[in-house]
């Protein structure tokens, strides 16, 4: 893994994995890091990528189990390349707003940049993350994401019927992926906001939502359809096809270059 990707920044990195979920609904009994993509977890998936990020410090990742977490680590410590990149494995906690503080305030070193990421999605883009980084970097908070393109609809429960409520205009509407980049004191700013404030606690879905929620501006960085959350049976599949179709693509364009050289 001595290749490096650069960046039209120098900024200093270091990136948050959410891996501490359970893959009962793609009906695995195993934590979703452990799932095999292309007989590879999706944990390796993602590492292995973002290893290859210019100015990368650290790597956390947010489990469920730090020895097993290790362990699989260990099955390809290849993985630090060239150092020196950190890789921690750290407790999450109860929902994912919970993982990642747990995550950032685990982090060893003050960054310029935090990439957060859901180990579901194993088959992000390097190009589509270094864009996100490049945004982040000078607006302090970019996230990868997809027009919509689908008709969506409310709908409500009556008499036991699922009814449509009403249609949702798409016009401006976007399916969030990650990662999501954010400044490392934008970050801590808005952490230590909500962390001291009274009351019921908001259930943040992403870093974006709690950004929004603090009046703080995000950026929308257009990513690959490609990027999917692998949440169910089918999406499995669709994303081994998606695997198998870009290990073709590369197979042939490493041959072209092979065949010109």
């Amino acid at each position: 893994m001595n290749l490096k990707i650069t960046t039209k920044t120098n900024k200093s990195l270091s990136v948050i994995i959410a891996a501490g979920g359970d893959a009962l609904r793609l009906g695995q009994s195993i934590p979703k890091q452990f799932v095999l993509l292309g007989g590879k977890p999706f944990l390796i998936h993602c590492v292995e990528k973002f290893l290859m990020l210019e100015n990368i410090i650290e790597i956390i990742i947010l489990t469920s189990n730090i020895s097993e977490t290790n362990l699989l680590l260990n099955e390809y410590d290849y993985l630090e390349g060239s150092k020196p990149v950190k890789i921690k494995a750290v407790i999450g906690g109860k929902l994912r707003k919970d993982s990642v503080y747990n995550g950032f305030f685990s982090l060893t070193q003050k960054v310029d940049l935090v990439l957060v990421h859901d180990v579901a999605r194993p088959l992000v883009k390097l190009k589509d993350t270094v864009n996100c980084i490049e945004v982040a970097s000078k607006t302090n908070a970019a996230i990868l994401a997809s027009p919509v393109v689908d008709t969506f609809k409310r709908g409500k429960l009556n008499n036991n019927e699922l009814l449509v409520e009403t249609t949702i205009d798409r016009e401006n509407l976007y399916s969030i992926q990650t990662p999501q980049v954010i400044s490392y004191d934008l970050l801590k700013e808005v952490y230590e906001k909500d962390s001291c404030k009274e009351g019921v606690k908001l259930n943040f879905t992403d870093e974006a939502m709690l950004l929004e929620h603090y009046g703080k501006p995000v950026n929308l960085v257009i990513g690959s359809n490609t990027n999917i959350k692998i949440t169910y049976p089918d999406d499995l599949k669709i994303a081994e096809a998606i695997f198998n179709n870009e290990k073709k693509e590369l197979n042939l364009e490493r041959n072209l270059l092979t065949a010109n050289s």
